[in-house]
């Protein structure tokens, strides 16, 4: 996970929401009829599209497992669950944008806000400096993740974050970076210019997965000498 910035709200929500009667703004099709969130208007770079500026916020990568997302393929995600938190179904602060998580799955596949559904996540900040509280394991064929922190722990588990897609497609991300890293003699000169790279949006977007690049290429630069 990587902690998400927050910017304004886009004009059209504030419009929308100045718009509603102070004792309606709790109505359960309030988010449902805001307009402005759909993804023909994502794709076609509507002023104000929701989904859009979440997406560029987020540099197009999901606000849980940082796997690549777009317009098509992302739902908009309420962190407080919208059904019992309907004070924050259109709280810029409570949105953003998560992958489909394996939308259609059996439920053991499923993973993100697909497997999270209208539970609440209890110790995960996704506007706080989530990434110290983050470790990330190598298996032989998978990357897990997981925390110090028993709370976040549980929060990883009912997110599902360590479903077979997920740790492979980080294994496979990782296997790529050392490839790379190897011609290259794992110097310290490329082993900064890999973080600087996967620290930033590159183009509008961060890399998947790139905090956990980070996390390990950082490791590897205050382990003098040894082997990743």
């Amino acid at each position: 996970m990587k902690r998400i910035a927050k910017g304004s709200e886009p004009t059209t929500l504030t419009s929308y929401r100045s718009s509603i009667p102070r004792d309606s703004l709790e109505d359960s099709n309030i988010y449902d009829d805001f307009p402005d969130k759909s993804r023909e208007g994502c794709q076609n770079n509507s002023i104000g599209n929701l989904r859009k500026q979440l997406l560029e916020e987020q540099g197009y990568i999901c606000c849980y497992c940082m796997s690549r997302i777009d317009c098509n393929n992302s739902k908009i995600e309420h962190f407080k669950p919208q059904s019992r938190f309907r004070n924050l179904q259109i709280d810029y602060q409570n949105l953003f944008v998560s992958c489909m998580g394996g939308e259609g799955d059996r439920k053991s596949h499923q993973y993100c806000d697909t497997k999270k559904a209208e539970i609440e996540l209890r110790a995960i900040n996704l506007l706080g400096n989530i990434e110290s509280s983050i470790n990330y394991k190598k298996e032989a064929k998978k990357i897990v993740i997981s925390s110090d922190n028993s709370d976040i722990d549980n929060d990883i588990d009912i997110l599902n974050l360590n479903v077979d897609r997920l740790t492979k497609n980080r294994k496979e991300t990782y296997n790529n970076i050392i490839a790379k890293l190897k011609e290259k003699r794992f110097t310290k000169p490329s082993i900064r210019a890999y973080i600087r790279y996967y620290s930033q949006k590159n183009s509008g977007r961060y890399e998947p997965f790139c905090q956990m690049v980070v996390y390990f290429l950082t490791k590897k630069l205050n382990q003098q000498g040894a082997r990743i």
